[in-house]
C-alpha cells in the first residue's frame, strides 16, 4: 500500500545543501514531497498560498536555515509563529550554527527542535533517518486541514 506524500517545506539558500537533503529523501523517502524556498520571506509567501490555494502544498513540517538573505530563519520564525494560521506547522532548524545564542533564540521564537547540519553525507542520512522517524512516525501531527483551525 502507498504511503500518503508527507508534505516538507525546506527553507536554505544554499543549493547545494538543499540538493544534498533532497537526494537523500528521494533515495530514501520518495512519499516525501519537498518544496523549497531560498529564504524566509519566501517560505512566508507559500504559507500564504497554501491557505488560498489547494494546488499549493501545505507543509507537515518546515525545515529551516537560520543565515539566509532577504529574510534570515529567525525572522522567518517569529513570523509564522505569530500567525494563527502557521502556528501549528512544527519548524526543524537545521543550521551550520551551533552556537548558544542561535540555540536560544529558536527555541525563543517556538522552534520545534534544532540540529547542526553535518559535515558528511553519511552523518546527513543518518540525521534524516532520524528527523524521518520522528516528525513521520513517533509523533502525531494535526492533519493539514486541521492546521488552520
Amino acid at each position: 500500500m502507498p504511503q500518503r506524500p508527507f508534505h516538507l517545506l525546506l527553507v536554505d539558500d544554499e543549493v547545494a545543501d538543499a540538493e544534498l537533503f533532497e537526494e537523500v529523501f528521494r533515495e530514501d523517502f520518495p512519499e516525501v514531497v519537498i518544496t523549497r524556498a531560498l529564504n524566509g520571506q519566501e517560505a512566508l509567501d507559500h504559507l500564504a498560498r497554501s491557505a488560498v490555494d489547494p494546488a499549493v502544498p501545505r507543509p507537515q513540517l518546515i525545515v529551516l536555515d537560520l543565515n539566509m538573505p532577504v529574510m534570515n530563519g529567525h525572522d522567518f520564525l517569529q513570523r509564522a509563529k505569530a500567525h494563527d494560521g502557521y502556528r501549528s506547522i512544527p519548524v526543524l532548524v537545521l543550521s551550520t550554527s551551533a552556537g548558544v545564542r542561535d540555540v536560544q533564540r529558536s527555541y525563543h521564537n517556538f522552534a520545534s527542535g534544532y540540529a547542526v547540519k553535518p559535515a558528511s553525507y553519511a552523518d546527513l542520512k543518518a540525521l534524516i533517518q532520524r528527523v524521518s522517524d520522528y516528525w513521520r512516525g513517533a509523533v502525531v501531527l494535526p492533519r493539514i486541514d486541521q492546521l488552520m483551525e
